[in-house]
Parts: structure tokens; sequence; C-alpha cells
């Protein structure tokens, strides 16, 4: 068991930062993803609004 370890050992800090990038690389997507969402939300809001006022003057 000792032999498992010391082979295992040495490498658990890389496998650790590993893990940790990724969530941090998930995390950004998805944060990026929302603000993308946020944008076009609001693009979506300008547009129905201009077709509302295109409706009530025709």
């Amino acid at each position: 068991m000792q032999d498992i370890y010391s082979q295992v050992m040495p490498q658990a800090p890389y496998v650790v930062v590993a893990y940790g990038l990724i969530w941090v690389g998930l995390i950004g997507y998805v944060a990026l993803v929302f603000s993308r969402l946020k944008k076009i939300e609001k693009e979506i809001s300008v547009v129905e609004s201009a077709v509302k006022r295109r409706e009530k003057s025709e």
C-alpha cells in the first residue's frame, strides 16, 4: 500500500489544480452565458416596445 501512495501522492497537487481550473472555466463560461442572455433580453424588450408603438400608430 505504501508503494501505491508513494506513486500517487506526488501527482495529487496537479489533479487539484486541474479540477480547480476546470471549475474556474466552467463558472466563467456560465457567467458569460448569463451576461449575453441579459443583453439579448434587453434587446428583445426594445424590439417589443417598438412593435407595440408601431401597432398603436397604425
